[in-house]
């Protein structure tokens, strides 16, 4: 029994690796295949044969393990692939991508359980802010590679690298700054690589590629347990898993369920786009993906201005936009005190600071925005479209990057307000970025503090700790000065170009918040700006703590400590 059960172990390992040729022959093809279109039938024909092959493949692990509910929810994907593939079996693409990121992740899998890989993760297993910049910049570095190729086009020509490397930074940092028109500029392969990156770096690097690892059935090794734990920000194993399986169920129910309310609406529409379902279907998947991740990109050249009096995309999106920024740690504590034990109270005081501040922001931002609009872009609206764009402005300004009212006309006291909502950005463990909603309630209630002469920082009968209060002043001392430098850059670089200070300066705030709205300099930068906002997008994308940390050696401890004496301040 035991040399039965080696050999059947051998014998599903050689068919594995059998599908690794093919499937590398499946991504070149799918690549190139508009260099050699005579060959498109044939390859089309292969592509069946591997398909009734890879289920038959299917059929006998379930046949040879039957009795085994545990390893059939290994392979459920796997039959789902096989399912859609033959649903739609005259257009094949959908097989051809599954079976090709298949074989990469259980590539990257058996890499990973060598030797020299094992060496290196023990060097960065107690360092998870270095992981964080490795692999945001290992996922752009590939991205700018996809998006360069030329069938990432809708011309067929190669976009260049800094335009690749730009719009891949954008939507790995879930930014949704641009230099070329998204829906016009790029083909669908562009668009799913765009939508592929902004997933990833909305859910994060490690998390991304984790999710993936337990989709394929393969377990999580010990040290991808501890990097992860780090990552995460849980001291426990069974809180770490917990934490992560909600990360991704939230993510794909709400992005679906977004989708499909956006197709619902738009599905009247399809006839006169000339959309087929299946198009459509995707192009809502697109929009979903953007606004829950708070990436900003859209496939209209105006973002959702046309859908400015739309009750149903408006309320989809910034409900979409609110729950990816408000945190996964939130969106659980929520369902767990909430939903279940029915009372607020249990919430953690993390939870109550950033649920409170976010109804704050959005708030404060609608009302001022509204005032400052009414007598400039909303006075010749009608009052519900004038409050549903106050209302949608103020929410994806700090964070997401749409728009339903024209930037570039903004009057300058609705500049300013935008500017303060995007470095202030999301919340912590969130899809957005900026130095978060947690730090900027810090900062006022530690002024507070300083204004009532009381010692502690004080919020809903809890102190906060003093460790807390540096790291926020930290955190905004190194944003402030890593701001302050690229727009110095920025002012050098496109001094040619006319552009005003508050163009420069809304761009530069928007790139570092990852926020993604512009005010219409993008595309005219210079390449020298181009990069600065690459860098900028990087950075705030990552965060100025992880930078720093990732940056600094071990914390080295002293057994003295000098006199204190007294700084006048003020």
């Amino acid at each position: 029994m035991f040399k039965r059960l080696d050999f059947r172990k051998e014998y599903w390992r050689f068919f594995e690796l059998l599908m690794f040729p093919v499937a590398i022959a499946i991504g070149f093809f799918v690549v190139y295949q508009q260099f050699y279109t005579n060959y498109i039938s044939l390859f089309n024909e292969i592509t069946k044969i591997f398909l009734f092959y890879f289920a038959c493949l299917n059929i006998l692990k379930i046949y040879y393990n039957r009795g085994s509910f545990t390893y059939i929810k290994k392979i459920f994907f796997d039959l789902c692939a096989v399912v859609i593939s033959f649903i739609f079996y005259n257009d094949l693409i959908v097989f051809q991508v599954y079976i090709v990121l298949r074989q990469i992740i259980i590539f990257i899998d058996i890499l990973a359980s060598t030797k020299p890989a094992v060496n290196l993760f023990s060097r960065f297993r107690n360092h998870p802010s270095k992981v964080i910049l490795l692999s945001f910049g290992l996922i752009i570095l590939l991205g700018t590679t996809f998006l360069s190729l030329p069938l990432a086009s809708s011309n067929g020509e190669s976009i260049g690298l800094i335009n690749a490397g730009f719009t891949a930074t954008s939507a790995t940092c879930v930014t949704g700054l641009i230099v070329l028109n998204t829906g016009i500029d790029f083909s669908p392969f562009g668009h799913a690589i765009i939508l592929i990156l902004m997933q990833i770096g909305g859910l994060g690097i490690m998390t991304f590629s984790t999710a993936l690892i337990m989709l394929f059935g393969k377990q999580i090794s010990l040290k991808g347990q501890s990097l992860l734990q780090g990552l995460l920000g849980e001291a426990s194993k069974d809180s770490m898993i917990k934490l992560l399986r909600a990360i991704i169920v939230t993510t794909f129910i709400f992005e679906l369920i977004g989708a499909m309310v956006l197709f619902l609406k738009f599905r009247p529409l399809a006839h006169f786009a000339q959309l087929s379902n299946f198009n459509l279907l995707g192009h809502c998947m697109f929009h979903s993906v953007s606004a829950f991740c708070n990436a900003g990109f859209c496939l209209y050249p105006d973002s959702f201005m046309r859908f400015q009096g739309s009750w149903t995309v408006n309320l989809v999106i910034m409900s979409l936009i609110i729950i990816g920024g408000i945190g996964f740690t939130v969106l659980l504590d929520v369902y767990n005190n909430v939903a279940k034990r029915r009372h607020i109270r249990f919430l953690s005081l993390h939870s109550k600071v950033v649920i409170v501040t976010t109804i704050v922001l959005i708030v404060i931002g609608s009302i001022l925005i509204f005032t400052f609009e009414y007598n400039n872009q909303l006075n010749q609206l009608p009052m519900k479209n004038s409050i549903l764009a106050s209302t949608f402005q103020s929410v994806t300004t700090r964070t997401a990057g749409f728009n339903t009212l024209d930037i570039s006309k903004m009057s300058f006291a609705s500049v300013i307000l935008m500017i303060v909502f995007m470095f202030i950005g999301a919340s912590p463990g969130s899809t957005g970025g900026g130095i978060k909603t947690t730090s900027f309630a810090i900062l006022v209630l530690s002024v507070w503090s300083i204004i009532r002469h009381r010692e502690d920082v004080e919020v809903f009968h809890r102190s906060v700790s003093s460790e807390n209060t540096r790291k926020v002043m930290s955190l905004i001392t190194i944003s402030v000065t890593i701001l302050v430098t690229l727009i110095l850059v920025l002012c050098v670089s496109e001094a040619s170009r006319g552009f005003k200070f508050e163009q420069i300066i809304f761009e530069a705030f928007s790139a570092f918040g990852t926020v993604g709205l512009s005010m219409g300099i993008t595309p005219h930068l210079t390449s020298i700006g181009k990069l600065a906002i690459i860098a900028l997008m990087y950075l705030g994308r990552v965060g100025p703590l992880t930078i720093a940390f990732a940056l600094s050696e071990k914390k080295i401890s002293v057994h003295y400590h000098y006199p204190d004496e007294n700084i006048a301040i003020g």
